[in-house]
């Protein structure tokens, strides 16, 4: 039995509750909440949590909203937002620009531009540089107790955000109807998921995309930063979760992507709109997290934009290759002639998880339009170069098992 807290969308009342289960923590939640159709989401991102195993991974004192099913979550990052809006004339006035670019998007940039020319105030790092809890306490407010250090709760944040593609490529490939009538796609989808999981796993869920220690830096940052240095040491990985991480950095599967978006200072900068391939954000806008509490909030409403759009066009795309390697069980590899096995799991991976296909924008930089652009997802032979990479992790961990068993 564990302990959590459930609040309603509005945050108008908060209680604790008691439950060993995502089923009894509905019933419970029902009793304090009379909603006809009751769905439990993290406060923290919005995802709706619907798997008992997700579930079991979630830390004591987890907050979750609850709501109906076609409820808009408002995330604590928003709900904050929000209160600092109503205390900050600042960001009040924040809406009114908003507003003003979208009528008049030329006459914006052009006073933007112009400001740019001046002489910008220095910033004040007096704190930002401070990693301790017990150094920069208010830093830490509201933030989980094992979180020790701004570096480890940015590396959480940024594991959050990829569990949550996670479980929600897991949540769209199992509703799907192929998955729940058809027993070889199912068990095909269900390998594919481990294959992620075990990917995953071997990138410490891409915890270093926030992670100001981190030394290896995404090549974006190159043209905003002067050179700096850094030595920090890495906290260890348990046993099975090293055999992983070793084989992928042995064979140096996703070395290009495993890299971090901030300076060692901890600033990040917008990389744009999806309509700027060039990486350029034409308002120069730019975050430091580590620097306050007001900054981290405000970072929560930076967001990781897929380029190629995950519901709209990857995961489609994966199912169709799916329902072929299902229906035309005798069909070719386009390469090399061979009977196809799988699908490219490692390019589906890096599309939804990695920064190959995500983008750090700002919310004004983060057009929410459709997309023309595809997957480049594609069905493998043996003889395929990816699939025998992503199987030899596979093999990787049997040999584990085997070994333990």
């Amino acid at each position: 039995m564990k302990g959590y807290k459930i609040t309603d969308n509005e945050r108008s009342k908060k209680y604790g509750i008691g439950s060993n289960s995502l089923q009894m923590l509905k019933n419970k939640a029902k009793i304090k909440f009379p909603i006809k159709d009751v769905r439990l989401y993290l406060a923290a991102d919005g995802c709706e949590v619907t798997d008992e195993d997700y579930f079991s991974t979630l830390e004591p004192q987890t907050l979750f909203v609850v709501a109906g099913p076609e409820t808009i979550i408002t995330t604590d990052g928003e709900f904050q937002f929000e209160q600092l809006k109503q205390r900050s004339p600042l960001l009040r006035v924040a809406d009114i620009v908003h507003d003003f670019m979208e009528q008049h998007p030329q006459k914006f940039l052009k006073m933007v531009s112009d400001y740019e020319k001046l002489k910008k105030p220095k910033l004040d790092h007096s704190k930002t540089n401070l990693s301790l809890k017990s150094e920069h306490s208010e830093w830490f407010l509201g933030l989980e107790e094992r979180c020790h250090t701004k570096e480890e709760a940015l590396s959480r944040r940024a594991q959050d955000r990829v569990r949550g593609y996670y479980y929600k490529t897991k949540d769209e490939l199992t509703r799907n109807i192929i998955y729940r009538q058809n027993l070889k796609a199912r068990r095909l989808i269900d390998a594919i998921l481990e294959k992620f999981r075990y990917l995953l796993i071997g990138c410490d869920y891409f915890s270093m995309i926030f992670d100001r220690d981190c030394n290896r830096k995404h090549e974006f940052l190159q043209k905003q930063l002067d050179d700096e240095t850094d030595a920090r040491s890495v906290v260890p990985s348990k046993k099975l979760k090293q055999i992983i991480k070793n084989y992928t950095l042995k064979n140096q599967i996703l070395d290009k992507w495993t890299v971090s978006l901030c300076s060692n200072l901890g600033d990040f900068y917008c990389q744009g709109p999806f309509s700027d391939s060039t990486n350029n954000c034409s308002l120069n806008h730019t975050i430091n997290p580590y620097a306050s509490r007001e900054n981290l909030i405000l970072f929560q409403v930076w967001n990781l934009d897929h380029q190629i759009e995950l519901s709209r066009t990857i995961l489609p795309a994966l199912l169709e290759n799916v329902r072929t390697l299902i229906t035309m069980p005798k069909r070719l590899c386009d390469l090399h002639n061979g009977q196809l096995v799988d699908v490219s799991v490692l390019e589906y991976f890096l599309e939804i998880f990695s920064l190959k296909n995500l983008k750090l924008v700002h919310i004004v930089c983060h057009e929410k339009v459709q997309r023309t652009n595809k997957s480049n997802g594609r069905l493998l032979c043996e003889q395929c170069h990816e699939y025998q990479i992503v199987q030899a992790l596979m093999d990787v961990q049997v040999d584990k098992e085997a070994a333990n068993f």
